[in-house]
């Protein structure tokens, strides 16, 4: 059965310009645990002093989840683990050569001696202790086999395989972790796999399916440049490919959306259970399938997940797509006119990027002769803007102001920053307009408030 421990507020936080704040820590570590990972790495308390603070928060709330601490060999990082309240240490100290020779300066004896007498102290303080060989799979394999196991014999329970440099394919990382877990004496053993060439998760499989007991995530896939497995995907493969059953997977999507509210971390659209395009369906065979049924073509159900599957109008859409969205709308029409919809709708979509169902509702209109008017035109909307702190307001005020739908804005008090007015044809255009502005550079979120009436004075717009 395997375990998950999620590094999210450790190797996560790594990720160049992400920094959480205790609170967003707090709630991180909550929602990791209703998800039910085995192990939740919440930070070196060496870092900082609110590192150490968001530790000590996460070990008093009484998870289920082991909370661990992760440290350099160092008794004073040790100790800092200990008064932290954390109920386990990770202790790394790297073991390939190019690191002890280039970085540290140290022989081999003597980086088992420093491994040794460190974790000896922590289990002395009544510490749980995982030991790291960072750079594992770059370290003469005969050293790691006696590192490791003189790891285990000064009271380490867990071996964490790191694959710093993500330079493994799963073919020979299940052959090392085999070989691995044959060599060493009685321990759990840690996959932590970095994603430099796309292959973490699949690594991390083939190294569970080699006798490895745990894989390190974090959500999104965060971390050190390419981060490592994402948390979704690995549970959900695990779920579904694998039958694990364990953990709960409807947190998983809201978790991965606080992640990149919190942090700027956007995902591409294409990324699999999480990505804005993960059950999005395009090519008129692909939707005339999945329409019919799912299986088709979804591995599996998005409601899973609490997900739904978006079906995308354009160019390559068949006629039974294009007669559902028009039934989404209680719109009738005979097939001869659905004939030329499709054909109106392919040669627009030669011509433009995208099409909304406004565009669609209007073809049907030109068609049909009928006056089809289910979507709201001209709408008025107020957008609240949150800017990170380190970026000026003044000039997230100024880019806002080129936007030609929106016609004033204000910076405000209270818990956002900038307030925009914005006008806009109808609510494509709308969507359109906040996607745009929350790619403007500095704007962290946004909410947004239909405006039901303006008022001017003693006057009622209507």
């Amino acid at each position: 059965m395997v375990q998950i421990l999620d590094t999210t507020l450790r190797e996560g936080e790594q990720t160049p310009y992400v920094n959480f704040t205790v609170d967003e820590k707090v709630h991180i570590a909550q929602m990791l645990d209703r998800i039910g990972v085995d192990m939740i790495e919440a930070g070196d308390p060496s870092v900082s002093n609110n590192v150490a603070a968001a530790i000590k928060r996460i070990s008093s709330l009484g998870l289920r989840a082991e909370i661990v601490a992760h440290s350099i060999a160092s008794r004073s990082g040790i100790d800092k683990a200990k008064a932290c309240g954390a109920k386990r240490v990770a202790i790394f100290y790297a073991t390939s050569q190019i690191h002890l020779d280039a970085k540290l300066h140290k022989t081999h004896d003597e980086a088992i001696r420093i491994i040794t007498e460190h974790i000896a102290y922590a289990r002395s303080l009544g510490l749980n202790v995982r030991y790291t060989p960072e750079d594992a799979t770059r370290t003469d394999f005969e050293f790691l086999v006696r590192v490791c196991n003189a790891a285990i014999e000064a009271g380490a329970d867990r071996i964490s395989f790191a694959d710093t440099l993500g330079i493994m394919q799963p073919h020979l990382f299940y052959e090392r972790v085999k070989a691995l877990r044959e060599r060493l004496l009685p321990c759990k053993i840690d996959l932590h796999c970095h994603d430099d060439y796309g292959l973490a998760l699949a690594n991390a499989m083939a190294g569970i399916r080699a006798g490895a007991d745990c894989i390190h995530t974090t959500v999104n896939g965060m971390g050190e440049r390419t981060g490592i497995p994402d948390l979704a995907e690995t549970v959900v493969a695990f779920h579904n490919l694998e039958g694990e059953t364990k953990y709960n997977l409807e947190p998983l999507v809201n978790l991965s959306a606080y992640l990149e509210k919190s942090t700027g971390f956007f995902l591409a659209a294409n990324k699999p259970i999480t990505g804005q395009n993960a059950f999005s369906h395009k090519s008129g065979v692909h939707t005339n399938g999945v329409l019919k049924d799912p299986r088709t073509y979804e591995p599996f159900d998005p409601a899973v997940i609490g997900r739904e599957r978006k079906i995308v109008i354009d160019k390559y859409t068949g006629k039974t797509a294009v007669a559902a969205r028009l039934d989404e709308y209680g719109i009738e029409v005979s097939p001869a006119e659905l004939e030329v919809i499709v054909t109106r709708i392919k040669n627009v979509g030669d011509h433009r990027k995208q099409l909304f169902d406004a565009d669609i509702l209007e073809i049907a209109e030109q068609v049909t002769g009928r006056e089809i008017d289910v979507i709201p035109h001209d709408i008025n909307a107020i957008i609240m803007l949150e800017v990170e702190s380190h970026v000026y307001t003044t000039s997230v005020v100024r880019r806002l102001r080129s936007f030609e739908n929106v016609t004033s804005v204000y910076e405000v008090t209270g818990d956002y920053d900038i307030s925009a007015f914005a006008n806009a044809e109808n609510m494509a255009a709308l969507n359109n307009l906040i996607e745009e502005i929350r790619t403007v550079q500095g704007v962290k979120r946004t909410e947004t408030r239909m405006v039901l009436k303006k008022y001017t004075g003693m006057q009622v717009d209507k």
